[in-house]
């Protein structure tokens, strides 16, 4: 990003400030996201995905009436909403600009047992501090964003219309996931059984800032997805994100032994901080398994379709993402949790 244009938009945002620096942040799989750096000041830019994301006016409005209710129950945490609470349009693309959370750092990969207890009990308070939040006055963005029957239909429909070659090279893979489909079937009837709760939908582990000298989380960030749903969908991408060893984009598949010291103290600490159904809770490393094998099918789609939703920066990426992803539910099966 050129120093002139990003300057621009801080100045069509109403900033005077003048940029001295431009970072690109590369870890996210969808928005292109940009720190810009004054004398004074950081924001977090980030031009919106409005191929993923079309409802992006609802969208924000979920993420105002959301923080603006977190913000009147005094929630410990910081949730930067963004600059003037709107997006701005600039050559045809679409912008929204955020306050930089000072002394923050995001990971990767988890480095100790407190920061998953520290994120745990973070997300916990989340869903703590919106109980009593009327989930119907948010907008469903994304419909069938977490549906099984939806994610096993678009999976369906890439063995029949999808790239002939990546169809080939996909083949063993194809078959192993084939058989268990049927668990996204019964994630939909657990699903359907539990309360509707506000629910952020993308909380791996680089979507929580941790201060960089205490390692306490500081904020939850990354609303887009933000949306009515189930709880097993927030604490099944941590237990995801979190318990691998080598992160989703490792290439080192044989090196993915899930963790199960950080799954048993997610679902602890997460649960002692938010008042839950008991089905709820006894559904909680359910959850785990069912979002990473959803995960593995719609990294495998999006490749036998040519990779047209998640970024890319080599040929057979999602179809390696979708190979770990396989052999973290593979692990995950074998464990037992708390």
């Amino acid at each position: 990003m050129e120093l002139e244009f990003a300057q621009s938009i801080l100045s069509n945002f109403g900033l005077k400030e003048s940029i001295v620096s431009i970072k690109r942040i590369e870890s996210g799989l969808i928005n292109s996201t940009f720190l810009l750096n004054s004398k004074t000041n950081s924001y977090i830019l980030q031009a919106i995905n409005t191929n993923i994301f079309p409802n992006y006016e609802k969208g924000l409005e979920n993420i105002l009436n959301v923080g603006n209710w977190l913000k009147k129950k005094n929630y410990p945490y910081s949730f930067p909403l963004p600059i003037k609470g709107e997006y701005l349009k600039v050559k045809n693309e679409l912008w929204r600009l955020m306050p930089f959370v000072k002394n923050s750092i995001s990971y990767n990969r988890v480095s100790s047992l407190d920061q998953v207890k520290n994120a745990a009990n973070c997300l916990g308070e989340f869903y703590h501090y919106l109980s009593g939040f009327n989930t119907e006055s948010l907008a469903i963005t994304l419909p069938d964003f977490h549906n099984g029957n939806s994610i096993i239909k678009k999976f369906e429909d890439a063995l029949t219309n999808g790239d002939r070659k990546r169809l080939l090279l996909a083949k063993p893979i194809i078959n192993e996931i084939f058989k268990k489909l049927p668990l996204l079937k019964k994630w939909d009837k657990v699903c359907n059984s539990l309360p509707t709760r506000v629910v952020h939908y993308d909380t791996k582990i680089n979507n929580f800032l941790f201060d960089k000298k205490t390692d306490e989380v500081l904020a939850i960030i990354d609303f887009d997805t933000l949306m009515p749903g189930c709880v097993l969908s927030d604490i099944g991408d941590m237990i995801r994100t979190y318990s691998n060893p080598v992160g989703e984009e490792s290439k080192e598949i044989e090196k993915i032994v899930c963790n199960t010291e950080i799954v048993n103290v997610i679902i602890k600490e997460f649960a002692k901080t938010v008042s839950l159904e008991k089905e709820e809770i006894e559904n909680l490393f359910f959850g785990g398994m069912a979002i990473t094998f959803m995960q593995c099918v719609r990294f495998l789609t999006d490749y036998l379709n040519g990779d047209s939703y998640y970024k890319t920066t080599y040929e057979s990426q999602n179809l390696i993402r979708a190979k770990n992803q396989w052999a973290l539910y593979l692990s995950l099966r074998k464990i037992k949790a708390l």
